[in-house]
């Protein structure tokens, strides 16, 4: 199962649970009694899911590792170019 059919059927089984409060399929005293609250569900979901992807984010930027050897195998590879140039004829500025 792919990320997206992962995401697609918590999406798909929170909009039935949503769509059957809404219409009062399930619990429908408490649909009657908190009808603002089950509208704003949708926007609450959305600002939870905004925030939790603003964490993924900030963690994955808070743990991201340094690549010492790729860095090093790039400047080399940036000195031999300059000095392929060089051989060529091009100047440097």
């Amino acid at each position: 199962m792919t990320k997206l059919t992962e995401w697609l059927t918590v999406l798909t089984v929170l909009i039935s649970i949503w769509w059957a409060l809404y219409m009062e399929m399930i619990l429908p005293q408490w649909g009657r009694n908190h009808p603002m609250t089950v509208l704003s569900l949708p926007v609450v979901g959305v600002a939870l899911f905004g925030l939790y992807s603003v964490g993924v984010i900030a963690y994955r930027v808070a743990t991201f590792n340094d690549c010492e050897e790729a860095a090093q195998e790039l400047q080399s590879q940036i000195v031999e170019a300059q000095a392929d140039l060089k051989k060529k004829g091009f100047k440097a500025k």
